[in-house]
């Protein structure tokens, strides 16, 4: 059995849940306020949000250097929801009318490249490290909140999702049925990350941090559901 390194890690727990609770809420509503424009400025919004206060309640060990590279890549891959990634000729059913890939075939793109650049900074700067003691805990949280932090941007597409969703009654019941259970999945997950954390002393309520780190996870299922359901109902 895991040792509890977390004194009162059962409060915190229902706090963390009830944040990540109230993160879901926001990102879902976010859906239904009509967004100036065709671009999803509300839910951009919100993900920016819940961005920032994970780099500000930090559930992991790390240095200044590591929460700011967390912010750039959340920032970035919020950016290439708004400015097409160069991707050449997209499939016939992940294009616009006019040629143009979709967004979220774009954002994909995008956070596959994202991805690989995260994973060679992170590995380098530990190999960089004079001191290389933790080095395995160190890379895993530098990963980790690197890959939160890119995913978060997924769920700018759900006002997209909501609509395929409403397309096919048996796909959209489907979809929601597995998504929902893969939330629930993390957030009994994220109780045991509460347990058994080893966060920075100096950061105060790093428990909220745990909280928003399965809510922003999910956003990557948020857009490979939108690009699967594309292609599906096509």
């Amino acid at each position: 059995m895991s040792e509890i390194t977390q004194p009162n890690w059962k409060n915190k727990a229902l706090g963390m849940l009830l944040i990540q609770f109230t993160a879901y809420a926001l990102l879902i509503a976010a859906t239904a306020i009509p967004s100036p424009g065709p671009l999803p400025a509300i839910p951009l919004i919100i993900s920016a949000l819940v961005l920032s206060q994970f780099v500000l309640f930090w559930p992991f060990r790390g240095t200044t250097l590591d929460r700011a590279a967390t912010l750039v890549f959340g920032v970035v891959s919020l950016i290439f929801v708004v400015v097409p990634f160069p991707s050449g000729k997209a499939p016939a059913d992940q294009s616009t009318p006019d040629g143009n890939a979709l967004p979220w075939y774009s954002w994909a793109l995008a956070v596959g490249l994202l991805l690989v650049v995260l994973v060679i900074l992170s590995f380098a700067r530990q190999m960089a490290r004079e001191n290389r003691s933790h080095l395995i805990r160190a890379l895993s949280h530098a990963v980790t909140s690197g890959v939160a932090a890119i995913a978060v941007a997924g769920w700018c597409f759900l006002p997209n999702l909501g609509a395929l969703l409403l397309r096919d009654s048996l796909v959209g019941t489907v979809t929601t049925i597995v998504m929902v259970a893969l939330a629930l999945a993390l957030a009994l997950a994220s109780t045991l990350w509460v347990r058994d954390a080893d966060p920075d002393p100096a950061i105060r309520h790093p428990w909220i941090g745990t909280g928003l780190l399965p809510v922003m996870l999910m956003g990557v299922t948020i857009a490979a559901a939108t690009l699967l359901l594309t292609r599906i109902l096509a």
